[in-house]
Formats: structure tokens, C-alpha cells, sequence
């Protein structure tokens, strides 16, 4: 009586003070019913899962560890499994191995005895990971099959996507990479089809380390880049990190090593953000490689050493000795499982005879300490509403950090964009009268300008394509990646045949969906021996300067990509005299908007522009052309990104 006598008093005092009428009274009822126990552990995991995606494992390690703590006192076990398998995912990501096996086999232990099945499938995909940490593959491979099984049987295209990848881990680690991409690309194509850009993330950066395992560092890289910008947005400081690890040891291996350090230090500072002992390991051990092929012998040993502690205390003999202790306490506890569940039925049945009193006085403690909460947060909002302007503030500084964060993303994209992208002394080699007018709409470019010299070829190509900024980006980048394979690992020779090669690949892989993605563009092929040239276009002409007569050469009206006619591209030989002027362009500068009506300059206009200009030095036809462009434009905006190379045939 003494409890519902308080209880009573401080409903009547709360209520007087702070609500009026009747309405707000029955408002009150319905917020204290809806608050429950899965509601709570909803939030709590939610919470964790988002400090998680954004690579804060302390902070998401924090609430998990709340969750897990209020799920012994309320005695909800399957939520308490799910809180125990994130606390095992964390300190793995941490690195902390011993801690992650004590959490999963508890975890284990759990969903066998309730036969939570989704669960115990995701405890033995963690315990794998463990065992493929340790070099345990057959352990791991055993386990991974186990949870396997159990996703195919209940149809979990999320699960099985995650066990593939895993899979793929353990071969790729086995060095069998041909293995390891069958996997990691099955894991691709279901997170393709489900949206899944976590997952996607995920195993375009594990393609990627594969593509670099073979040699192909171009192609890795692009499969880095679609995975460092899933990371950025997602704003994962730990998955960042492991990213730009990889990309700077790719880097180191191509010997662009100051490049790599640059990278490789960025990546340090993410780490650090996450706290994440296993990635600042990793990454200062390829800052060390980084250094050493600068001869920087001091920076090199200074990484080295903190690499060496790191990884010492990840793998000392004591915790890999826990781990199999756990693992072998899991299997001895599994034995006595039936006296556990026996156990837990009786103390089960000793709760349920609790008297009626003790259940009513632990329910009016709970509405006493809800209705307490409430109160205090009112309160807080009452002061919170003259603090409005502070506020507002606030929300204007977070707003411009995360438009500079955005933008340092990008700015980031453009390093890997420009890596990419031919270096100036492979043309000036072959071609040294040259000028490259290279003028992006945004910080990174959908037109693009690649070179390479394969046995006594040299090609060149200047392209557009599909969109600009960030996706016309990332199109370049599987543009360069296709061209390079059908060079350098098809041996195709001739311009057209590449075209149609890179024509057929890219309609294989982004075209399957309706979508009409690629390029437009030009490729010359100069044989080194012969002298002679001959070249493919798409939609673009070249145009050859001959005796201060201008020609515009044949093209082929269609793009490389999907569209209505997939005919075979023309291959067109280019007869030229010596001193003969040759300009490769894209459309932007031709489609650009200005002058007195704010109408197209038009390629007609850009002919007699090159053709008045075409004997000046070529330096000079560069600042004409980009002097005339920005006075063209005025106050517009620029339309489209720019290319134009001149060469001295």
C-alpha cells in the first residue's frame, strides 16, 4: 500500500506541474505502454550498427556492450546472442582475437540451445574468420561450409553473398587467385542484385586485391576506387584505412612511391580514428615498404618497428593459446548441453512462481522510473527551446564539415583519377610536339586522355564518357581499364578490333540492365617501324591539318557501348605529310554556351580556331585556345568536361 500511496503522490504532482487536461494524460499512457524491452535493444543495435558502418568500432562496441548488459537482467536471450556475435565482429575488427572467440562461442553456445538458426549460422561464419586469422584453412573451411548450409536452406542471399566472400579470403591468402575471384564475384553479383553497397564495397576491394596479386594494378585499382567511394559515403574510418592500405602498397609496388606514402599516411590517420590496431598494423608496414624503395632508411626502420610491436601483441602465443582453450571449453560444455537446457527449465519454472506482489512492485517501478525520464527530458526540452539560435548554428557547422568532407573525398577520387591517366613522358617519347588542353567541369573528369606503347605500336585516345564529375569518373576508370586489357592482355592490334572488344566488355558488365553507358572517342595506333598511322572514332572526328588545309576525317556514328547498331567500328588509315598538324577533341568545348547570345560555340567554330592558330607553336595554340574559351564563357558555367591534343606529325 506504502508503494501505491508514493506512486500516487508523484503521478498527481507530475502531472499538475507539467501537463494539463486530460488529453496529455492519456498522450502520457500510451508513450510509458510503448516503451519495451525490444524496442530498447532495437535502438541499442541500431546505434551500434551505425558507429560500426561509419568505422567507430569504440563507440559501437560501447552500446553493444550495454545492449548485452541489459539482456542478462531482462532475460531475453536471442537479443542477448545478437549483442554477444557484434561484440565478436568488433574486437575481430580491432583485432583483439582472444576477446572476439570468447564472445562468439558464448554466442554459439547460445543459438544451439535455442535453436536461434540464422544466428548460429552467423557465430560460425565469425569463428571461421578467426580460423583463417590463424592460418587454420581447413578449420575455416569446414566452419564457413556449415553456415553455408544453413543459408541455402532458408534462402539467405545475404548470408550465402557473405560466406562466398569469405571464402574467397582463404583462397586468395592461399595464393590460388583464380579460385578466389570465382567466389568473390559470386558474392558481387548477389549484393549487385540486392543493393547491398556494404557488401559491394566489401568484395570489389577483395577483387581488387586479387587483380593487384596478378599484376594487374590497373584494374585492381579500379575495383579499390569503387570501393573507397561506397567508403566515403558511408563516412567507415576503419574500412577507409584498410582501403587506402591496399591502394598505397599497389602504388609502392609500381614504384610511384611518393605517391603511395601521401596515400599510405592518409590511411594511418583513419586508422587511428578508428583505433583499430590491425589496420594501423597493416598500414605501417606498407609505409615501411614505402619509404624503403625512397632509400628513406629512418622512416622505414620507424614504421617498421611499430608494425612489428603491433602485429607481436595481435599473434603472441598466450592469446592464440586462448583461443584454442575457448574453442576446446565450447566443445566440452556442448557435451553437457542437456543438463544446461534441463537447468534452464527449472529455474525457469522457479521464476514463473514468483509472487504476484514482487511482479506488481517491480512493474510500478518501472512506470515510476519511466514517468522520472520523461520528466527529465521535458524539462531539458523546456530549456533547450531558448538555446534555439545555438542550435541552428550548429547545424550550419555540421552541414559545412560534411560538404568538406564530401569534397575531400572527391579531391581524393582525383589523385587515383590522375594516377591513371598517361604519364607525360610516354607521349613525349614518341610524339615531343604536343599540348594536352585538359579542363574538368568538376574536380574529376568523364573525358579522359590515355597512352601506352606496346611491342612497335603506340596508341593514343581521347574519349567522353557517359556523365561527368564522380560517375563520369568512375566510367573513365573502367574505360582505361578495358582499353589496357585489350591491349596489353588480348594482343588485339588494330583500333577497331579494340573497340569492339572494349564495346562487347562493357556492355557484358554494366549494360545488362538497360543502361547505354561508355564513350565516345578516338584511337590512333602509330606504328613504330612503318611510320604509318591508322585510327577508329566513335561519334568524334580527328582533324588533320595539311598545308593550311583543315579535313575532317571519317568517324563512325555510333558509341562504344550499347546502342542501336553494334556493327564492327571502321579502321581508317591517316596518310600525313611531315609538319601536318593532327587534333584529337572531345565535344565540351564545342558544346560550351557563351558568347554576346548565350548560344553553342560549335565545331565549325572550333575548326577555324585550330586552323588560324595551327601555326603558332604549339604552347601558343594552348593559351589561344584556352584564352578564347574563357572569354567565350564569360559568366556561364561550363557545360561538359574538355580535351583537346594537338600534335606535330
Amino acid at each position: 500500500m506504502r508503494i501505491k500511496f508514493i506512486l500516487f503522490l508523484l503521478l498527481f504532482f507530475c502531472f499538475t506541474i507539467f501537463l494539463n487536461g486530460q488529453n496529455n494524460i492519456d498522450s502520457l499512457k500510451n508513450i510509458i505502454q510503448k516503451q519495451t524491452d525490444t524496442t530498447l535493444f532495437n535502438s541499442l543495435l541500431k546505434l551500434g550498427d551505425l558507429y560500426y558502418e561509419k568505422g567507430q568500432l569504440d563507440s559501437s562496441i560501447k552500446f553493444y556492450a550495454i545492449g548485452e548488459n541489459k539482456t542478462l537482467t531482462k532475460k531475453s536471450e536471442k537479443f542477448n546472442c545478437q549483442f554477444l556475435i557484434k561484440l565478436g565482429t568488433m574486437n575481430r575488427e580491432k583485432g583483439i582475437y582472444n576477446v572476439s572467440s570468447q564472445y562468439l562461442y558464448k554466442a554459439l553456445t547460445l543459438s544451439e540451445k535455442n535453436n536461434f538458426v540464422s544466428l548460429k549460422a552467423k557465430c560460425y561464419n565469425g569463428i571461421a574468420i578467426i580460423s583463417a586469422i590463424q592460418k587454420d584453412y581447413e578449420k575455416a573451411i569446414e566452419t564457413y561450409n556449415k553456415s553455408l548450409k544453413i543459408y541455402k536452406e532458408t534462402n539467405n542471399d545475404r548470408g550465402l553473398a557473405s560466406i562466398y566472400n569469405n571464402l574467397g579470403l582463404i583462397y586468395l591468402d592461399k595464393k590460388e587467385n583464380s579460385t578466389a575471384l570465382k567466389y568473390f564475384f559470386k558474392a558481387l553479383n548477389i549484393n549487385l542484385q540486392n543493393s547491398e553497397d556494404y557488401q559491394i564495397a566489401t568484395n570489389s576491394e577483395n577483387i581488387g586485391l586479387t587483380y593487384s596479386n596478378l599484376e594487374n594494378h590497373d584494374l585492381g585499382n579500379i575495383y579499390f576506387a569503387k570501393a573507397l567511394k561506397i567508403w566515403y559515403m558511408q563516412g567507415d574510418y576503419n574500412s577507409i584505412s584498410i582501403n587506402l592500405g591496399y591502394i598505397g602498397n599497389t602504388l609502392t609496388l609500381q614504384k610511384k612511391y611518393q605517391s603511395a606514402i601521401d596515400t599510405l599516411q592518409k590511411g594511418l590517420i583513419y586508422a587511428k580514428q578508428a583505433n583499430s590496431q590491425a589496420s594501423i598494423r597493416d598500414v605501417t608496414s606498407y609505409l615501411s615498404k614505402a619509404y624503403e624503395g625512397l632509400n628513406d632508411f629512418k622512416n622505414s626502420l620507424y614504421y617498421y618497428k611499430i608494425s612489428k610491436q603491433l602485429k607481436d601483441s595481435l599473434q603472441n602465443g598466450e592469446k592464440l593459446q586462448e583461443i584454442t582453450e575457448i574453442q576446446l571449453n565450447y566443445d566440452f560444455n556442448k557435451i553437457k548441453l542437456q543438463d544446461s537446457i534441463k537447468h534452464q527449465v527449472e529455474v525457469s519454472l522457479k521464476e514463473k512462481q514468483l509472487s504476484t506482489e514482487k511482479n506488481y512492485n517491480y512493474i510500478i517501478s518501472s512506470i515510476l522510473l519511466v514517468i522520472l525520464v520523461l520528466l527529465f527530458f521535458v524539462y531539458k526540452n523546456y530549456k533547450e527551446k531558448n538555446k534555439a539560435h545555438n542550435i541552428i548554428k550548429q547545424q550550419k557547422e555540421i552541414v559545412e564539415s560534411k560538404q568538406k568532407e564530401i569534397l575531400d573525398s572527391i579531391s581524393y577520387a582525383k589523385k587515383i583519377q590522375d594516377a591513371l591517366l598517361f604519364q607525360a613522358n610516354v607521349l613525349n617519347t614518341i610524339l615531343p610536339n604536343n599540348f594536352v588542353l585538359f579542363n574538368p567541369k568538376d574536380i574529376v573528369s568523364g573525358d579522359f586522355y590515355w597512352a601506352t606503347l606496346h611491342n612497335s605500336n603506340f596508341y593514343l585516345a581521347v574519349c567522353d564518357s557517359t556523365g561527368h564529375g564522380v560517375p563520369g569518373a568512375f566510367m573513365s576508370l573502367l574505360n582505361i581499364g578495358f582499353l589496357n586489357e585489350a591491349i596489353k592482355e588480348k594482343e588485339i592490334v588494330e583500333p577497331h578490333s579494340i573497340l569492339n572488344y572494349v564495346r562487347d566488355r562493357l556492355i557484358d558488365t554494366i549494360s545488362n540492365d538497360g543502361q547505354k553507358d561508355g564513350f565516345d572517342g578516338i584511337l590512333i595506333c602509330i606504328n613504330q617501324t612503318t611510320k604509318k598511322i591508322n585510327y577508329s572514332a566513335s561519334n568524334n572526328s580527328p582533324v588533320l591539318i595539311s598545308d593550311s588545309n583543315l579535313i575532317e576525317l571519317p568517324k563512325d556514328r555510333m558509341p562504344v557501348g550499347k546502342g542501336e547498331n553494334l556493327v564492327s567500328f571502321n579502321l581508317y588509315n591517316l596518310p600525313y605529310k611531315e609538319n601536318d598538324m593532327l587534333f584529337l577533341s572531345t565535344d565540351g568545348y564545342a558544346d560550351q554556351f557563351g558568347g554576346p547570345n548565350g548560344k553553342k560555340f560549335k565545331k565549325k567554330q572550333l575548326n577555324q580556331l585550330l586552323l588560324s592558330n595551327s601555326k603558332l607553336p604549339l604552347e601558343k595554340q594552348k593559351e589561344e585556345l584556352h584564352k578564347n574559351f574563357k572569354t567565350w564563357q564569360g559568366h556561364l558555367d561550363q557545360v561538359d568536361d574538355i580535351c583537346i591534343i594537338g600534335l606535330k606529325l
